[in-house]
Parts: structure tokens; C-alpha cells; sequence
């Protein structure tokens, strides 16, 4: 519950960094602050998509352990973090600030490897703990997010070094990133859907 109110303050922060013109022509103004709609877009997926993937987490743990939550604790902090880089990006591309649109990136890029770096220990922690888990598979997803989370890292750096070229490309980097998590998260691994299923009833035949 602690983790969904974080995530939930998290995602609605975000809308207080969408522009309200003052005066002047509407439809030009909001085409104008069109970056800040895209990093909206950005943070709101990308808090989206760790949300529903800490969801597929603890569906799969009984009980947790203290550095459990520690862990949770970095990966919160990471979520807590992201509509800060995400407002930055938008005001230098706005501005057409080259430089601040490369530290803006790097700011995102920072906190997303904090939340890399922190779903990474969690889920290799619970690997190593088969007995906070509900089934003996669960431990081999657990592995495999971790690896996941890890590879993660490799796009995001990518969209960083994107930044000294045009930030608005690395903009369009952090909108797809968490677009293909969501996809693959939403996908059932053909053994884990045969562990998960439920166990059909067999009838033993009338005597």
C-alpha cells in the first residue's frame, strides 16, 4: 500500500508541469509547449510500467525480508525522482538549449539507473530467497527480471548519448522504452502460464 500511494503521488505530480497559457492564442500556445506534453508522455509511461511490473513482482512473493525493503525504498525513491528530469527535458528543448537539453537527459538517464540499479538488487535478492516466493518457478522469473532490468540500462544510455545530437531524439527514446516493457511485461511465458494455471479436478469414475 506504502508503494502504490508513492507511485500514485508520483504519477499525479506530473500533471502540474503541463502548461496553462495565459493569454493569447490557445491552439499556438499548446502547440508551442509540445515538449511538455512528450515528457509528460515520457515519466507517465515510464512510472506506469514500473508500477505494473511491481505488481507482477509481489504477486509472486509471500513475505518479505528488511533488505527487501530497502531495496523498494531505492526503487521508490528512483519513481519519486522522475517528473523532475522529465519537466527538465521539456523546458530545454522549449528553449532550444542545447546544453541544458544534454544535462536534462543525463538527469533523466541518472534516475532511471537508479531505478535500474534498485529492481535489479531487489529481484536478484529474492532469487537468492526462494522462501519469500510462492513457487518454486517464481525463482527463475525472478532471474530474469533482474537480467531485464540490467539490459534496461543499454537504451537509456543510449538516449543519453543521443542528447549531444538533438534531446528531442532522446525524448522519443524515453517514450519507447517503457512503451516495450509494458508489452513485454504483458506477455505470459508459455511455462510460467503452465505453472500458474490452475490444476484441473479429476473426477474418479463411479464404482
Amino acid at each position: 500500500m506504502f508503494s502504490d500511494g508513492v507511485f500514485a503521488i508520483a504519477i499525479t505530480l506530473l500533471v502540474l508541469d503541463l502548461p496553462v497559457p495565459a493569454s493569447g492564442s490557445l491552439l499556438e500556445a499548446l502547440l508551442n509547449d509540445w515538449p511538455s506534453f512528450v515528457a509528460y508522455l515520457a515519466a507517465f509511461l515510464t512510472i506506469a510500467g514500473i508500477w505494473v511490473h511491481h505488481h507482477t513482482v509481489y504477486a509472486r512473493v509471500r513475505r518479505v525480508e528488511p533488505v527487501i525493503v530497502l531495496y523498494n525504498l531505492l526503487l521508490l525513491l528512483g519513481v519519486s525522482l522522475l517528473p523532475w528530469p522529465a519537466s527538465l527535458i521539456s523546458v530545454s528543448i522549449r528553449d532550444e538549449d542545447q546544453t541544458g537539453g544534454v544535462v536534462a537527459c543525463a538527469a533523466f538517464a541518472l534516475v532511471a539507473l537508479i531505478v535500474m540499479v534498485a529492481w535489479s538488487a531487489m529481484t536478484r535478492a529474492f532469487a537468492r530467497r526462494a522462501h519469500l516466493l510462492r513457487r518454486p518457478g517464481d525463482v527463475a522469473w525472478m532471474r530474469r527480471s533482474a537480467t531485464e532490468a540490467t539490459l534496461s540500462g543499454v537504451p537509456v544510455l543510449i538516449a543519453l548519448g543521443l542528447a549531444f545530437v538533438n534531446p528531442v531524439i532522446s525524448l522519443g527514446l524515453y517514450v519507447a522504452i517503457p512503451v516495450y516493457f509494458l508489452y513485454s511485461t504483458s506477455r505470459s511465458h508459455p511455462r510460467e502460464a503452465k505453472e500458474h494455471a490452475p490444476k484441473s479436478l479429476t473426477i474418479p469414475p463411479p464404482r
